[in-house]
């Protein structure tokens, strides 16, 4: 029995997730329920689950929740380390860097770590890697890179992206995109944060770098907008190998989950390949796309990208900065990079202060970047 400490259970990955133990009880059970702040489903999922520990990172709103729930309910970053007593696996699908003392403890204890947070790859590496993780990645593309790496190295590796919603918008119209637009993707339903990054298909710069420290392979990427096929592998042999599936998040889930075992998808369709179509990916209309390839040359420019676009997206969901303007700042701080070295929680947290500085300088009038 898979006893699972899952971690962003009421975003879109936890909630598929609890689909998916649903469909194989004798397999799966929850264990543990983690969510930032979303209260009133997590005591939902916890009446319906019944694990043995809740926690809510924010405190007060862990507070509301006890006044609901007769299982325990603890909150911040003990009690994420808490979530995983008595776990054997942590599903990892928490936005932001929340979570990454809570997976280094998990890959401490040999809990094997489905992990869905770009972030936390990014920012963590250099601590997990010594720790040799049994880690099985969620997003799309690199559980797709997973399975073809599986058996032979490939020589070259590419994955793919949908183009989001303004692949085919005119560019000189990308002074108008709204925030409302920017958050219709066309095929994935999924948070803030990650749709924002879909629409300037940032979300393909920092798969670049999450491949690059999975991989060891920084991967290229082409635009298929379906999007039905994830990846491809090129190998020695003049084989080219690609991953197809229908646009549902449970399948590289399942994946994930079944690691050792090759679960039967329960809400499997016909997959229908004709018409595919592939485009190279236009810097002129995703400028921030090639980022990725010179960030992965530094060790602190993968985490201060993520932290700074963060803090920009956070601007341009509060209307203080438009769709042009959110990108324009990053490529600006980018030329701010600082050089420093990622060898510890500590140094994470110091390179994220610093990042906020330039962020505040970059999107102030009064201030020189330095």
């Amino acid at each position: 029995m898979k006893k699972i400490a899952l971690f962003g259970s009421t975003g879109s990955i936890g909630k598929m997730t609890l689909e998916l133990v649903e469909q194989f009880p004798e397999e799966f059970s929850i264990h543990s329920l983690v969510a930032h702040k979303s209260t009133d489903l997590l005591v939902e999922q916890a009446k319906k689950f019944r694990p043995h520990l809740v926690v809510l990172y924010d405190e007060k709103e862990a507070r509301k929740a006890k006044q609901h729930l007769t299982i325990p309910v603890l909150s911040g970053k003990e009690g994420l380390v808490k979530a995983l007593e008595g776990a054997n696996v942590m599903v990892q699908a928490m936005s932001s860097t929340i979570g990454i003392e809570a997976t280094i403890e998990a890959a401490k204890k040999k809990i094997s770590i489905a992990i869905a947070n770009k972030e936390t790859i990014i920012a963590a590496a250099s601590l997990l890697k010594p720790l040799n993780p049994t880690l099985r990645p969620i997003d799309s593309e690199h559980s797709s890179l997973f399975k073809l790496f599986e058996h032979f190295r490939p020589i070259k590796a590419t994955i793919t992206g949908s183009g989001g919603p303004f692949l085919k918008k005119p560019i000189e119209d990308f002074s108008k995109i709204t925030l409302q637009e920017a958050l219709q993707h066309p095929n994935w339903s999924m948070g803030l944060h990650n749709t924002i990054n879909s629409s300037t298909m940032f979300n393909k710069a920092l798969e670049v770098m999450e491949a690059f420290y999975l991989f060891g392979v920084a991967p290229e990427a082409i635009i298929e907008p379906s999007p039905r096929i994830h990846a491809f592998a090129d190998y020695q042999d003049g084989m080219t190998q690609f991953v197809a599936y229908q646009p549902d998040m449970r399948i590289p889930i399942l994946h994930a989950l079944g690691f050792d075992k090759n679960y039967p998808f329960p809400f499997k369709k016909p997959l229908d390949l004709k018409a595919i179509e592939f485009f190279e990916i236009d810097s002129s209309r995703f400028p921030l796309f090639p980022l990725a390839y010179d960030a992965i040359q530094h060790q602190s420019a993968p985490l201060f990208l993520l932290f700074l676009n963060e803090f920009l997206i956070e601007d341009f969901l509060k209307g203080k900065l438009s769709w042009l303007e959110m990108q324009h700042k990053l490529l600006q701080g980018y030329d701010s990079l600082p050089q420093f070295s990622i060898d510890s929680i500590e140094a994470i947290e110091e390179l994220k202060k610093i990042t906020k500085s330039i962020h505040t300088c970059i999107t102030s009038t009064s201030c020189t970047v330095f």
